[in-house]
């Protein structure tokens, strides 16, 4: 069980570089409604075989982009600082203007993983038989919604997947 919980977790990391400030307002009103929605047994089901499918190629990805930042020289922590300060809309303070620069060569080529890996992880979904909309609607109330996040985990249990 803490291994899906830790892919879960690694997954909306990943999730993270996608953002922007902008989308915070959304996300709220978008967890409001994710913690209220109910989805079917079927919905379930097919996020959760989506799910497993999907879970290897973002930690793949996720990999990837750890290893484009430390081959570009900058440690993992001061590039996640450096991003949350942007996506809030604020100058980020105490970064050199190399740093600023290396971050956005990283940020560059982070976007081209992500890219790629959307294409890969939105073709797993669509083959599980899911909508990717509803399935990235389904990861927010997974972690927002503990009744959702209960049903999600017995599934995978049922079928031996955690």
């Amino acid at each position: 069980m803490k291994s899906i919980k830790k892919k879960v977790a690694s997954l909306m990391m990943v999730a993270m570089f996608l953002t922007t400030g902008n989308v915070f307002a959304q996300q709220d009103m978008l967890q409001q409604q994710q913690q209220q929605k109910e989805y079917s047994d079927e919905e379930i089901d097919l996020f959760a075989n989506a799910l497993v499918e999907a879970l290897p190629v973002q930690r793949e990805a996720e990999k990837k982009m750890i290893k484009e930042i430390e081959e570009q020289g900058m440690e993992l922590n001061q590039f996640n600082t450096i991003a949350r300060q942007m996506q809030q809309g604020s100058q980020p303070q105490g970064v050199s203007e190399e740093d600023m620069e290396t971050f956005k060569s990283i940020s560059e080529e982070i976007q081209k993983i992500q890219m790629d890996t959307q294409q890969k992880v939105n073709k797993i979904v669509t083959d599980a038989g899911i909508s990717p909309a509803l399935y990235q609607e389904m990861i927010g109330a997974y972690s927002t919604n503990p009744k959702i996040k209960q049903k999600v985990d017995q599934k995978l249990a049922e079928e031996g997947q955690q």
